[in-house]
């Protein structure tokens, strides 16, 4: 079977890139790290407060990205067979798209687009600077305290990963009524 891969952002998608391995890569590395150096009394060990290079965790998240990125790379998916366009795709027709200038029949189409961000609407947040899931793996600066709307997976994620390398954190999630 012919197999066309049509990527407009960056190749892996959202888990590669925003997602799953930067959160385990602050999780696991960093933020487990400084949490057993606090709590190694426990073993005998004397425990200590560690010492926090932001920028350097975020620099080792990265290389866990970079390590990660050939497995997910057009090389690799052409490699395999797979005929890779990097644009943005429309439908021309059904069974029909558009992408990078060229047309791609198909008798089925998968499609898989990932997320996007989107901020609340709360009075005043656009005047403030913000992270979303997709730019606070690009912050090289911990934050001496991180507001985090949303207590859902990666909301508590970051906050267990931020709080335990250093910052004060608030978890705020919207109050659920009752149903009848």
């Amino acid at each position: 079977m012919r197999v066309v891969l049509i990527e407009r952002g960056e190749m892996g998608g959202e888990c590669l890139n925003t997602g799953c391995v930067p959160s385990k890569a602050l999780l696991a590395a960093a933020a487990q790290t400084a949490h057993a150096m606090r709590s190694a009394g426990g073993c005998g060990i004397e425990a200590v407060e560690p010492c926090v290079d932001f920028a350097a965790v975020h620099a080792h998240v990265h290389q866990v990205i970079a390590a990660i990125a050939p497995h997910d790379s057009v090389e690799r998916f052409e490699g395999k067979g797979a005929h890779v366009i990097r644009a943005e795709a429309r439908f021309v027709a059904p069974c029909v798209l558009m992408a990078g200038g060229q047309r791609i029949e198909a008798r089925r189409v998968t499609i898989a687009t990932g997320s996007a961000p989107v901020a609340p609407k709360i009075d005043g947040l656009d005047a403030v600077p913000y992270f979303t899931n997709e730019s606070i793996f690009d912050n090289r600066t911990l934050p001496a305290h991180l507001l985090i709307i949303g207590a859902g997976p990666i909301g508590l994620e970051m906050a267990q990963a931020h709080r335990r390398l250093g910052s004060q954190v608030t978890v705020i999630e919207r109050s659920k009524e009752p149903r009848a």
